[in-house]
């Protein structure tokens, strides 16, 4: 099936890695010139590296999400390279500092904010406008099955996944009209993150299909959501969960 995304820029948060890798490479794998941006910016060229050595196009970018003015000189650059940006796929963020609500480090709760949503605004930010102005743009946002159903011990990050749903809802009003869709990914459990849990193997039984999801799972669903073929969805959240989200017994 043709996407119909050829030739169009994507830029790619926490692109080093795991969903992030797998969204670069399914969207260079669609013809699209990849700008990989990641804290860690050797791991965004290996990235880019890859992608080029598979025929593709793509860049990596060192960027810390937090701040605006840096994302703003990253974009720059991008367009610079690349050219302008069509499609922004949020998908950097942490999940890292589980704890209970009475355990939580207040810096614990800042940091979440920060890189979950408060990075999610910057980037969509820095590209929304001129998607507009050329009237075609497409968004993805990054939240998690926790932002629908609360998550023991994430209440600083299922907080920040149901705020990036509320922050892609409004964004996609913003949008409808000229072009542009804002759309959510809520992945389940993803291999590999045994290491987030010591509950992990009952968390992986609470899936309807009794296995953990791939990154080339959540990759596929946004592959889509920024095609040619999705120009009619906005606004939507698309569970990628196995059925975790479902009543299983």
């Amino acid at each position: 099936m043709d996407l119909g995304i050829r030739d169009r820029v994507a830029v790619v948060t926490g692109g080093a890695r795991s969903l992030g890798k797998a969204d670069c490479l399914a969207l260079a794998a669609e013809g699209c010139r990849v700008a990989v941006l990641d804290l860690n910016p050797e791991g965004a060229e290996a990235t880019a590296k890859e992608i080029a050595g598979q025929g593709g196009t793509a860049r990596g970018y060192g960027c810390d999400i937090r701040f605006s003015a840096g994302v703003g000189d990253a974009v720059g650059r991008i367009e610079r390279d690349l050219g302008p940006v069509d499609i922004c796929v949020n998908n950097a963020g942490i999940i890292y500092t589980v704890a209970q609500l009475k355990d939580t480090r207040e810096e614990d709760w800042d940091l979440n904010l920060a890189v979950n949503l408060t990075g999610t605004y910057h980037v969509t930010k820095a590209v929304f406008p001129g998607m507009r102005e050329r009237r075609w743009g497409r968004i993805v946002c990054m939240a998690s099955i926790a932002g629908l159903m609360g998550g023991f011990g994430q209440t600083a990050y299922a907080t920040t996944k149901m705020g990036v749903i509320g922050f892609a809802r409004s964004v996609a009003l913003e949008g409808a009209r000229a072009g542009v869709t804002c759309n959510v990914i809520a992945p389940g459990i993803m291999a590999p993150n045994a290491e987030l849990s010591p509950l992990y193997e009952r968390m992986v039984k609470r899936v309807a299909m009794q296995r953990e999801g791939q990154p080339e799972d959540v990759a596929n669903a946004i592959a889509f959501l920024c095609s040619e073929r999705a120009r009619y969805i906005t606004g939507a959240v698309l569970t990628v969960t196995g059925g975790m989200d479902l009543f299983t017994f």
